[in-house]
């Protein structure tokens, strides 16, 4: 007897987020905090102070002091944070399309592009086909 080893296991769906592989893609594991919400691919997130990730540029407040919460990385998957942690991957280094990282409204991807090179994160221009 000989089984199909042959199926679909899922699909894949190309979207813009990564823009070029010169830089290489670096991915870690993150726990996105809870109440964060439904995230997209490509949001931008940031350490808040007891190590789980939240939104860049959301405002956290702590007993001793209110901050903002700085870029660190790139949101690799959907995911669901609005009832509890969730453990997900994000990417640490790459090069990626500007207008596919998501941020808050109002908030604009260029005060961060410095502050992501620095990390080994290079943002670019990705024309449209």
């Amino acid at each position: 007897m000989s089984e199909n080893l042959y199926r679909t296991t899922g699909t894949f769906t190309p979207d813009k987020l990564i823009a070029d592989l010169s830089i290489p893609i670096t991915a870690k594991g993150i726990t996105v905090s809870k109440g964060e919400g439904k995230l997209k691919r490509g949001t931008l997130l940031g350490i808040s102070s007891d190590g789980t990730y939240k939104r860049t540029d959301t405002i956290e407040t702590a007993e001793t002091a209110t901050k903002t919460i700085e870029a660190d990385c790139i949101l690799a998957d959907d995911v669901d944070a609005t009832e509890e942690n969730i453990v997900t991957t994000a990417y640490v280094s790459g090069t990626f399309c500007k207008d596919a990282v998501l941020l808050p409204d109002e908030k604009d991807i260029t005060d961060h592009e410095k502050e992501l090179r620095k990390l080994g994160i290079f943002l670019k221009d990705v024309q449209e086909y």
